[in-house]
């Protein structure tokens, strides 16, 4: 025979440690929501253009705009691709046709970065400048943030790499 008092207290404690578990106590904190992963930062790597086996010299010095002072220099005098970044990022703004909403999605991404003195930038900050700021009604850049990771993922050209990747 079972006592009625020793039965309630039962099953008092079996619901108390029930609703301890399931965090619907009267008590329990509500768990944080998990934050959600930082977007990864894409930069151009110059490993990752000598694995495409392409020179990141000569594919930096096409983009330079005429107020560059390396403009007066011929082609196998420019060795330094960083010091070329450096010069692009500082005159790049002289030249509004530096880039233009009619070029590719990749040679826009590539002129962000080198006008950014090639500085990690966040898929985030990307897809912003390419759907805010270089879309237009003519010419309208819908891409998902996932679909320009994809994009930037699969580069076989420009040596997009992500931060601590390259």
């Amino acid at each position: 025979m079972t006592n009625p008092d020793t039965e309630e207290t039962q099953v008092e404690t079996v619901e108390g440690t029930e609703e301890e578990r399931s965090g619907s106590g009267a008590g329990a904190e509500p768990e944080p929501e998990p934050e959600p992963p930082e977007p990864p930062k894409y930069f151009v790597s110059f490993k990752r253009l000598e694995e495409l086996e392409r020179s990141a010299v000569i594919l930096v010095a096409a983009r330079r705009v005429a107020s560059c002072p390396s403009m007066s220099k011929p082609m196998h005098e420019l060795t330094d691709p960083k010091a070329l970044i450096t010069e692009i990022s500082r005159h790049y703004q002289d030249d509004e046709d530096y880039i233009k909403s009619d070029m590719p999605l990749m040679e826009i991404v590539f002129r962000i970065l080198l006008s950014r003195r090639n500085e990690p930038t966040s898929l985030t900050d990307l897809h912003y400048e390419l759907t805010e700021r270089w879309a237009t009604p003519v010419r309208p850049i819908n891409v998902t943030e996932e679909g320009l990771k994809r994009v930037l993922d699969g580069d076989n050209y420009y040596g997009f790499a992500r931060e601590g990747e390259g």
